[in-house]
């Protein structure tokens, strides 16, 4: 038996271990008070859960190159993820906080990789390639690419809104949510046709989500609404 032979069913094992537990985990942590030490508790548990699965995808991708493109989509899931994290620790950006070397490692990797997927995908869809990879790479690249740039502008940006943190921390979380659904769905829910809705429906429903959850805030804000009256804030 190769290391190979001997690894890969492992190593399988415990990427779809942590994406189950990472696809539990956000629901709980979403319908938790917000800040709350449950809400903390399993947002914890679904970014070391992405990042498990973003680390064995890597390793199966590298192992087995017909699977790259799961490698990809984990690095754009796990990207969503970090950013979100690190967003809890920007809080003060709009007082001239600058960036750590963290966050510019962390949105320059996902630039390289988004930034390709969206060539790659982009290319073959203009070609007339409509295959499964081509539609999914567009799907992820293009939000990616545009993800990386909002998170280099707002480190530029001397006048920002002192809740842009809030809604990078949703943005980010609840958009690897989304990706690690796409993947789910592009691998188990063969049953649902056409095959771009099967790749799009996560996308289209998480998106709505988003855009809903932000101007919702927004428009509790502008009433008058303070944070800290519906949520538990810890400025760091």
């Amino acid at each position: 038996m190769s290391i190979d032979t001997a690894i890969i069913p492992m190593l399988r094992a415990l990427h779809i271990a942590a994406g189950a537990m990472a696809l539990l985990a956000a629901p709980l942590a979403m319908a938790a008070y917000k800040g709350g030490d449950w809400h903390r508790r399993w947002g914890k548990v679904f970014f070391y859960g992405m990042a498990v699965v973003c680390a064995t995808a890597i390793v199966l991708g590298i192992l087995k190159p017909a699977n790259v493109w799961l490698a990809l989509m984990a690095v754009f899931s796990f990207h969503l993820a970090a950013s979100g994290y690190r967003a809890l620790y920007l809080k003060k950006l709009h007082k001239g906080m600058a960036p750590q070397r963290t966050d510019l490692v962390l949105h320059g990797v996902a630039a390289v990789v988004n930034g390709g997927l969206l060539i790659w995908g982009m290319s073959h869809l203009l070609m007339g390639s409509f295959n499964e990879q081509a539609v999914l790479f567009t799907l992820i690249g293009l939000p990616g690419t545009a993800w990386v740039l909002h998170g280099f502008m707002q480190f530029n940006r001397h006048q920002q809104d002192k809740r842009r943190w809030l809604y990078g921390h949703i943005i980010g979380f609840l958009g690897a949510y989304v990706a690690a659904l796409t993947a789910f769905s592009a691998v188990n829910l063969t049953l649902i046709k056409p095959e771009w809705l099967r790749l799009a429906w996560p996308s289209i429903i998480g998106g709505a989500v988003m855009v809903l959850w932000v101007v919702r805030l927004k428009r509790r804000f502008a009433n008058g609404e303070h944070l800290r009256s519906f949520a538990k804030v810890r400025i760091r």
